[in-house]
């Protein structure tokens, strides 16, 4: 008897160019239902008049693979690919001891915030955008060199930036009392946004993997392999591209994703995968961090998160009768969050009309989990450039008023905007990229 829980998908990253050549599977998808990833086939009635009172027949002129594969993520190998397949680029992973997040709340317009891992910095610079000059009261000129002996534990760092006139700092992960050894380089905004830092160090076993769009001319998505085990036969498809990635969360619950693929072919009869189920636990979205604007937000009910590539369904050749290429569209990221509605959060809804920009950032732990160092799983979502596209609506909840809020994210591709226009950071103990 087939069962639910028998069901596994296995997933291998396809080498560049070759979209469509199975290779091998070399991680779990971490399910958390049967999904609809199939191959349908399309069939044609034969035109012929025959006169015999009926159609003559009727044959195959199309098959479409495709589907959902509803998703528990967590920080595994499996939902490590999927974040590579719908964003499709990835720097090279890097050891982490633990993290900090500052943010600017002076007077000036922009304050720049540069770390360099060579030189073992973090370099604040204030003033108009664009123009900015180092801060004098950040640091030695405006440099933290993260091997003075004074502030090379995180709690110490935490603690110097925090103290600074128009700074705040906060620790996000780690023991606060590990060396470290230098920071991962990055150019952020920490005017109205909260700037992610993230140091290095050995020993923790915990890496850093940060995806983004690969918004190049020219480029495509990268294609998988995925088998599907326990569906009465196995079945694996091939040239597989993921095109667009829904995420929720609510009180009391963790989050859930559903992806949706577009895939070339399907070949049955597949040995069993031996690939065993990641034992890393989902992230929940208690105790995780909500910001909009640089406010950091602690009355969230639920949030939700939308990443497609809109790819070309009809990407058929007359070669087979199966999808040929994969040809993905414009990228578009929307969100949604609801808040409690109260003095602050009210704030937010001239923004609509005024098209203000605004950061939004999701952080989630993992449950139970942590590695050595203190350093826990986490999955930071950072969208630096977004606008509100309808005036927030007040909603009940129960005899309370909640505000609930949409945005989409754009691109605004000028040399002041510091950050990309989508990253997401993910904690794993998996040194290589995926």
């Amino acid at each position: 008897m087939a069962l639910k829980q028998q069901i596994k998908y296995t997933i291998g990253k396809e080498s560049a160019g070759t979209p469509g050549t199975a290779v091998s599977r070399v991680a779990v998808l971490p399910i958390r239902d049967i999904g609809s990833l199939d191959r349908e086939v399309t069939k044609k009635t034969d035109p012929l008049i025959a006169g015999l009172g009926m159609d003559s027949g009727e044959y195959a002129v199309a098959a479409d693979v495709k589907g959902g594969i509803p998703l528990s993520p967590r920080p595994c190998a499996g939902w490590g690919h999927v974040l590579k397949g719908i964003f499709g680029t990835e720097a090279t992973p890097v050891e982490i001891m633990g993290a900090i997040r500052i943010k600017y709340t002076g007077s000036s317009a922009s304050c720049k915030i540069t770390t360099d891992v060579s030189a073992k910095t973090i370099t604040s610079r204030i003033g108009a955008l664009g123009s900015e000059t180092v801060d004098n009261a950040f640091g030695t000129a405006g440099v933290l060199t993260l091997t003075n002996v004074a502030y090379d534990t995180l709690a110490e760092l935490v603690a110097l930036i925090d103290g600074y006139t128009d700074y705040e700092a906060v620790l996000v992960t780690g023991t606060g009392s590990g060396t470290i050894t230098s920071v991962v380089s990055g150019t952020y905004q920490a005017k109205s946004k909260w700037a992610f830092l993230w140091m290095t160090g050995t020993g923790s076993g915990a890496y850093l993997h940060s995806f983004t769009p690969d918004l190049t001319l020219g480029t495509e998505s990268p294609t998988y392999s995925i088998q599907v085990d326990g569906r009465g036969d196995n079945y694996l498809y091939a040239g597989v591209a993921f095109d667009k990635l829904s995420m929720s969360a609510a009180l009391k619950s963790d989050l859930e994703a559903d992806v949706d693929v577009l895939g070339m072919t399907e070949a049955i009869g597949q040995t069993i995968s031996a690939l065993t189920a990641p034992t890393a636990k989902p992230y929940k979205f208690g105790a995780g961090f909500t910001s909009l604007a640089g406010t950091k937000y602690d009355y969230v009910r639920k949030h939700s998160v939308s990443v497609a590539n809109n790819g070309n369904a009809d990407g058929y050749g007359q070669a087979s009768i199966d999808r040929a290429y994969q040809q993905r569209g414009k990228v578009a990221i929307e969100a949604g969050l609801t808040l409690r509605m109260d003095s602050t959060s009210i704030l937010e809804r001239p923004k609509c009309e005024a098209g203000t920009v605004v950061a939004l950032k999701f952080l989630y732990f993992a449950v139970e989990d942590t590695y050595l160092l203190g350093v826990a799983p986490l999955m930071l979502i950072s969208f630096p450039y977004t606008e509100i596209t309808e005036v927030p609506k007040v909603e009940a909840n129960g005899d309370a008023l909640d505000m609930s809020i949409k945005v989409k994210a754009y691109n605004p591709g000028t040399a002041t905007d510091y950050e990309g226009p989508a990253s997401v950071y993910l904690l794993t103990a998996d040194a290589a990229a995926y």
